[in-house]
């Protein structure tokens, strides 16, 4: 089980794309990542954890994590293929490129809805996506270029083309329309992110609503538009999500409410079995098992 506790990618670019053949699942557990995620998948047979539910992921599915998605993916059967395009990115590195009307990031982190990070394509609107995606992999990949004159923006064009295409889709899967989608929208995804970065630390309403500019009976009425919940209760999830990641990778229990936002053990310990229906040692090594 110690193997799990070191677990954990980190990517020195603030951009990683690459497509994977693998035929084993990989030593890892549930976990979240500090990028946003976009994966599409290639093959049948794949199970797909996020949080505490368990999907089976057919061909032609486009996964969409974003930094507080606790999940993990895995062959169902032995001798299977899990064929895939992957692509992590940090939220700043494409958010300048967004507009009032068209916010690149809106797949992440508008979710008024159940499992939004599951996405089946049509054989063509997949294609079409990996066309996006071999594109991105040759502007990211050539490092012979790396010096030339606008490198860095052709990456940055090309990821562009990518979720905008990704976000037609999902508004069209979700059927969001312009009408549903407020233009301050966008000031709600920046708190949402500013969430996911800071829910170690005591974080009031009144904290976000001077932070963001935005008068917080306003921020909670959007907010809850946005993600289904108050931004009180999405801080709890957030905080919850990082405890299962931490528990299942061998933190102790004291660690784990020390890095998960609690100031307290028994705060922490009712807080955790009031929402998981289980103490945290129990869902500890219940994971284990």
């Amino acid at each position: 089980m110690e193997q799990y506790r070191e677990y954990k990618e980190i990517f020195d670019t603030p951009i990683f794309v690459k497509h994977r053949v693998s035929y084993t699942n990989e030593k890892a557990t549930v976990h979240i990542h500090d990028e946003l995620e976009l994966l599409l998948v290639l093959s049948d047979g794949l199970r797909c954890q996020v949080g505490d539910g368990v999907h089976r992921l057919t061909k032609n599915t486009l996964l969409l994590f974003n930094n507080m998605d606790l999940h993990h993916i895995s062959l169902a059967q032995p001798n299977g293929v899990n064929d895939r395009y992957v692509l992590y990115f940090k939220p700043e590195f494409i958010s300048a490129f967004s507009s009032a009307s068209t916010d690149l990031l809106e797949c992440f982190f508008f979710r008024p809805f159940s499992n939004p990070f599951l996405l089946p394509l049509a054989e063509e609107s997949a294609g079409g996506l990996v066309a996006l995606y071999q594109a991105l992999i040759a502007a990211a990949g050539d490092e012979l270029k790396a010096g030339e004159f606008g490198h860095d923006l052709r990456i940055k064009f090309a990821l562009g083309a990518l979720l905008i295409q990704v976000n037609t889709l999902y508004r069209q899967a979700h059927n969001i329309s312009v009408d549903s989608i407020e233009g301050d929208c966008s000031r709600i995804y920046e708190v949402i992110n500013y969430l996911h970065r800071n829910y170690i630390n005591d974080i009031s309403l009144d904290l976000l609503a001077k932070k963001f500019a935005i008068n917080k009976f306003y921020l909670c009425t959007l907010f809850k538009k946005v993600t289904g919940m108050s931004p009180a209760q999405y801080l709890i999830n957030c905080r919850l999500m990082k405890a299962k990641e931490l528990l299942l990778r061998n933190y102790s229990v004291d660690e784990v409410c020390d890095l998960a936002g609690y100031n307290n053990l028994s705060h922490f310990s009712r807080s955790f079995k009031q929402h998981t229906g289980q103490s945290p040692k129990h869902y500890q090594r219940s994971g284990q098992k």
